[in-house]
């Protein structure tokens, strides 16, 4: 995504964005985006500089980088790439890359693309967005209908946190394939992807020596869906996504969400609804998933209504409440909480 003007002249293009964001939450009962009742601006302040460069008239090079307040403000490359177009609607691209699992995955944490505070986290709840490899993407378009192909390889190694816990992982033979198509106001999105699972514990501890629950070797896959509608005026977005480990060590899940925004002038008015579901399996595993000495199990919604206000070119600022219900966590009865958030958020 273009995410400002350039800076520099000479095909060297420095473009940034920068969100910054308080949240408080009314009861610690319930778990929303990392905030507690006591407030505060770390876990929605997200700056990222992007730096590009035209080699010549077929290569360039990108670089992206991300400092998070959620991580202590530590930067990562979030994109790291060598760009060769073939032709005018074939690109290859080598490097890091942002995965494709999401219809906003391209510019996740560029608050000012969307009208939210944060992308709601019962569906984008994958807990990395990179990894090492390539991409090809073909661009198409046929009467009325505009669109893109784009297939994808590489790796993922890395921490990750599920639930309450952080593993080792490496992700290999990672591979997807995503179609988008626009028509007039309307457009949709399919996406595919899988990797070979492997993940340990600190050390690299194994941690099941039962068959059906270990972490190496499985097929994982996550598949994604979205329609979206936008008149200029009224918008209306809808996203279902599903994930399946290939172990029973961890519980397959679903979430979607369903959005409306309506444009007026400068101030736009937008609700949501999500939900989010584990499921246990049948028979024996199923019955060792439900013991409430694993923590698993995690069903729960949220009614998200928000503002936002353009009050100047590339600025926005965004007020938000969230209500989540927790039916159940960690294979606990579950609580509810109202989460209330104010962003700025810029592009430059």
């Amino acid at each position: 995504m273009a995410i400002a003007s350039p800076a520099m002249a000479n095909d060297l293009n420095i473009n940034g964005f920068l969100s910054v964001g308080a949240s408080m939450l009314d009861d610690n009962k319930a778990s929303i985006a990392g905030a507690d009742d006591q407030g505060g601006f770390k876990q929605d302040t997200v700056l990222g500089l992007q730096v590009s460069k035209q080699i010549n008239d077929s290569t360039s090079a990108t670089g992206q980088l991300v400092s998070r307040g959620s991580d202590n403000y530590s930067t990562e490359a979030a994109w790291a790439f060598v760009s060769y177009a073939a032709n005018d609607n074939l690109d290859l691209r080598m490097g890091r890359l942002r995965i494709p699992f999401f219809y906003y995955s391209d510019f996740l944490e560029v608050g000012y693309a969307y009208n939210w505070v944060r992308p709601p986290g019962e569906v984008y709840r994958i807990p990395f967005s990179s990894i090492d490899g390539f991409d090809l993407t073909q661009r198409f378009s046929s009467g009325s209908i505009d669109g893109s192909v784009q297939f994808y390889y590489g790796r993922y190694q890395g921490p990750i946190t599920v639930g309450d816990n952080t593993y080792e992982a490496d992700f290999r033979n990672f591979t997807g394939i995503s179609i988008n198509t626009n028509m007039d106001n309307f457009g949709s999105r399919l996406s595919y992807n899988q990797a070979e699972l492997n993940m340990t514990g600190p050390g690299g501890v194994q941690l099941s020596t039962m068959p059906d629950f270990q972490m190496t070797g499985q097929l994982t896959t996550f598949i994604e869906a979205a329609l979206t509608y936008d008149n200029g005026t009224n918008s209306v977005v809808a996203e279902w996504t599903q994930l399946d480990y290939g172990t029973s060590a961890f519980l397959d899940d679903s979430a979607w969400l369903i959005g409306y925004a309506h444009r007026l002038d400068d101030i736009s008015l937008h609700a949501t609804y999500t939900e989010h579901k584990t499921k246990y399996e049948s028979g024996t595993n199923g019955a060792i998933q439900k013991n409430p000495l694993l923590g698993l199990g995690d069903e729960q919604s949220s009614i998200i209504l928000g503002m936002r206000y353009d009050y100047d070119s590339s600025t926005a600022l965004k007020f938000e409440v969230q209500n989540n219900d927790e039916t159940k966590t960690a294979g606990a009865d579950g609580d509810s909480a109202t989460l209330y958030s104010v962003a700025v958020d810029v592009i430059f």
